[in-house]
C-alpha cells in the first residue's frame, strides 16, 4: 500500500474526499491529514509518506510553500497532487515547475478524476523501484482494535503499538457512540446511504477528538463507534466532569454539522491496555435497556410539538401543557435528545416542508405561513442551513 497525506484547511473538503473514493482498491492507504502546512511538514518528519494532496492556497503556509520545503529536504520519490478552487495560471506554471504529477479542481473533480490522477501517480512510484512498507488495511487494523474489547479476543500475545498510536502512559479510558434513530431525519431507506452517514459521523468523532484529547477512534459493525482515550487531554484535564463536559461539546458538533444525534456512554479510568475489556464492559452497561427510552417528560413535548407542528411552537407553552418548568424541560431535552427544543421543532418543520415541497404545488411563501413562519425569507434562511439548498432548488432537483 502507498501511503497518503491529504493537506487542506476545509474539514468538510477533507472529509468529502475520503469517502469519493474506495482508497484501498487503488492501492493507497489514506495515512494521515493535515489542516496546515506546518502540521504537513510535522507529519512528514514522523510518517511514511508517498503520495501528497495538497491544497495550494492555506492560511498561513500555503501549498506551494510546503512544496518547496519537501523539494528542499529531498525526500524520496514522493509524489505530489495539487488541490485548488481557483484557475490560476501563475499556480498551475509553479506547480510544473515543482513537478507535481496533477493539479485537481476541488468545485469540479469528480471520483473518476481522482482515479485516474491515481493511476497515474501510482505508476510513478513503481517505476522508482521503492517498494512501500507493508502495512495493515484499515478493515484489518479495525478488526485488531475491535479484537482488544473482549477478553475472549484480546490479543495478549502482542500489542501493536504502532496501531494505537496514543500515549496511555497515565491510563485511558473509553466512549462508545450509538445513533439515536427517533432523533435522526430517515431521508433515505437506502442502506449505502445509511453505511455513508455512519462514516461520516466516525470521521468527525475521529477528527475532532485527534486536535483535542488524541486516542484511537474505531467502530462496531458499522453500529456503534469507539472511542479508546488517553486519561487526560492535550491540555492536562483529566477529571470525569471534564470527559462529560467534552463528549457533550463532541455530540453538539455532530448535530450542528451532520444533522445526526448521538448518545454516548463512557468508563472510568483504568490503569492499563489489558483493562480495556473491562472499560468496554462498563461503558455498556451505562447505556439503557432501551437506547430511545426518554422521560415521561421529554415524550410528553415530543407529543406536543407533534400535535402543534403548524403552529408558533415554543418551549415556554411546551411546559406549560405539560406542566413542568421550561428551564427543567430545556435541560433534560437537551442532555436525552442530543439536540435542543428549538432545533427540534426546526428540524422537525424543515422535515415536513421537504414532505410539502415534494409532493404539493404549494408556494414557498404558502408552505411557510402554514408552518406559522410569517416571514417567507426567514423560512428559507433556515431551510437552507439545514439542507445546503433553498426550497426552489431542493423541489427542483
Amino acid at each position: 500500500m502507498w501511503n497518503l497525506l491529504v493537506v487542506e484547511d476545509e474539514s468538510i473538503v477533507r472529509m468529502g474526499l475520503r469517502y469519493m473514493v474506495n482508497w484501498e482498491n487503488c492501492g493507497v492507504c489514506w495515512k494521515a491529514e493535515a489542516s496546515n502546512g506546518e502540521e504537513a511538514l510535522q507529519i512528514l518528519e514522523m510518517e511514511e509518506i508517498h503520495i501528497i494532496m495538497i491544497d495550494i492556497r492555506m492560511p498561513g503556509m500555503d501549498g506551494l510553500e510546503v512544496v518547496r520545503h519537501i523539494r528542499k529536504r529531498e525526500y524520496p520519490n514522493m509524489q505530489i497532487i495539487f488541490l485548488s478552487s481557483y484557475d490560476n495560471f501563475n499556480y498551475v506554471k509553479e506547480a510544473i515547475r515543482l513537478g507535481v504529477v496533477d493539479y485537481l479542481h476541488k468545485p469540479t473533480m469528480d471520483e473518476l478524476e481522482v482515479m485516474t490522477t491515481l493511476r497515474k501517480t501510482i505508476a510513478l512510484l513503481e517505476k522508482s523501484a521503492v517498494k512501500p512498507n507493508l502495512h495493515w488495511t484499515e478493515k484489518e487494523r479495525n478488526e485488531w482494535l475491535v479484537s482488544l474489547l473482549d477478553v475472549y479476543t484480546y490479543p495478549h500475545e502482542r500489542i501493536e503499538k504502532e496501531l494505537l498510536n496514543a500515549d496511555f502512559s497515565k491510563g485511558l479510558w473509553l466512549s462508545a457512540f450509538r445513533m439515536r434513530d427517533d432523533a435522526v431525519d430517515q431521508i433515505v431507506d437506502n442502506g449505502e446511504a445509511e453505511h455513508m452517514k455512519f462514516i461520516s459521523i466516525r470521521y468527525l468523532v475521529d477528527e475532532y477528538v485527534a486536535k483535542d484529547w488524541g486516542g484511537v477512534v474505531f467502530h462496531r459493525s458499522h453500529r456503534e463507534i469507539i472511542w479508546l482515550a488517553p486519561a487526560s487531554s492535550k491540555e492536562g484535564e483529566e477529571d470525569a466532569a471534564a470527559r462529560e463536559h467534552y463528549l457533550d461539546r463532541l455530540r453538539n458538533k455532530i448535530f450542528e454539522l451532520l444533522n445526526v444525534s448521538l448518545i454516548f456512554s463512557s468508563s472510568s479510568i483504568y490503569t492499563k491496555l489489558q483493562d480495556v475489556p473491562q472499560a468496554y464492559l462498563e461503558a455498556e452497561l451505562k447505556f439503557p435497556v432501551n437506547q430511545q427510552s426518554d422521560s415521561l417528560y421529554v415524550r410528553m413535548a415530543k407529543e406536543f410539538v407533534d400535535r402543534h407542528l403548524l403552529e408558533d411552537v415554543s418551549l415556554l407553552k411546551a411546559a406549560e401543557s405539560i406542566p413542568i418548568s421550561s428551564g427543567y424541560l430545556s435541560r433534560i431535552f437537551l442532555k436525552e435528545v442530543g439536540e435542543s427544543f428549538s432545533e427540534y421543532v426546526i428540524r422537525n418543520k424543515i422535515s415536513y416542508s421537504q414532505k410539502l415541497l415534494r409532493e404539493t404545488n404549494k408556494k414557498v411563501y404558502e408552505i411557510s405561513e402554514m408552518l406559522s413562519y410569517t416571514n417567507p425569507h426567514y423560512f428559507g434562511k433556515l431551510f437552507k442551513e439545514r439542507m445546503g439548498m433553498t426550497p426552489l432548488e431542493y423541489r427542483n432537483r
